[in-house]
């Protein structure tokens, strides 16, 4: 008899056992199907974020092209094609030596155009002299002072394009808008941060009135692309400061 219950509770306690490993198995068996599942969902997630950051991208360079088209178009119509059709104008009233001076005119207009379109090849050049060369082109009655201060550290193309159009961006508004005298343009180059200002003594504006213009759109979409933080001050009549700030990664 003793045996007999004896032998019951080996039976009811190996039942236990295979109770337990089969609720263990169960147990383990969910835990790693919920794991395939969020393994699952977050590649969801990180695909769908891929593409949204794939699209935003693109309609930023969509949008990006549009506006240098546009920029293309008006320096076209406002500089070269205006400055040809003076010349059309007073080509039988002109000496030989005033049209030539004309026409060497319109050609440097044609030379700033395609250096601005094209800037030389990024690798072969330092940020500092590709700001330079640009702003030595700059045929203006106004006054352009540029400081720089850099250190020998590698600085990627696609910062030095997207900084060097943003400076493009700002002369150019400041040469059609600002009615300045003068321009200082700053560059300092650290181990650790890249910071560019540009100010003049111009008109200046009111922030609010031309947030949603392309200029100033441009910019901003440019500095987010190199990850750069910057900061517009401007006053009408106190003349317009940018600067911008990155970390040198």
């Amino acid at each position: 008899m003793w045996r007999w219950e004896n032998q019951n509770q080996v039976v009811v306690w190996i039942w236990i056992g295979i109770g337990l490993f089969f609720l263990t198995t169960l147990f383990i068996t969910l835990l790693i199907i919920n794991y395939l599942k969020s393994i699952k969902k977050n590649k969801k997630k990180v695909a769908a974020l891929v593409r949204n950051t794939k699209k935003e991208y693109g309609e930023n360079m969509l949008s990006l092209q549009e506006q240098d088209r546009e920029r293309l178009a008006e320096e076209l119509h406002d500089n070269i094609i205006s400055q040809l059709n003076i010349i059309r104008l007073t080509i039988n009233e002109k000496s030989t030596e005033e049209l030539s001076i004309d026409l060497k005119r319109s050609m440097q207009l044609v030379r700033e155009l395609s250096h601005n379109l094209t800037p030389p090849d990024l690798s072969e050049i330092d940020l500092a002299d590709l700001i330079a060369d640009y702003l030595k082109q700059i045929n203006k009655n106004i006054e352009i002072i540029f400081r720089h201060i850099t250190v020998e550290i590698p600085i990627s193309n696609p910062v030095k394009l997207n900084l060097f159009r943003i400076v493009q961006e700002l002369i150019t508004n400041i040469l059609k808008h600002a009615e300045a005298s003068r321009v200082d343009v700053s560059l300092r180059i650290s181990i650790n941060y890249l910071m560019l200002t540009i100010e003049d003594n111009g008109c200046g504006f009111i922030v609010s009135n031309h947030s949603g213009g392309i200029g100033l759109r441009n910019i901003q979409s440019r500095a987010q692309k190199i990850k750069a933080i910057y900061k517009l001050k401007t006053q009408p009549e106190k003349g317009t400061k940018f600067i911008a700030c990155m970390a040198i990664q």
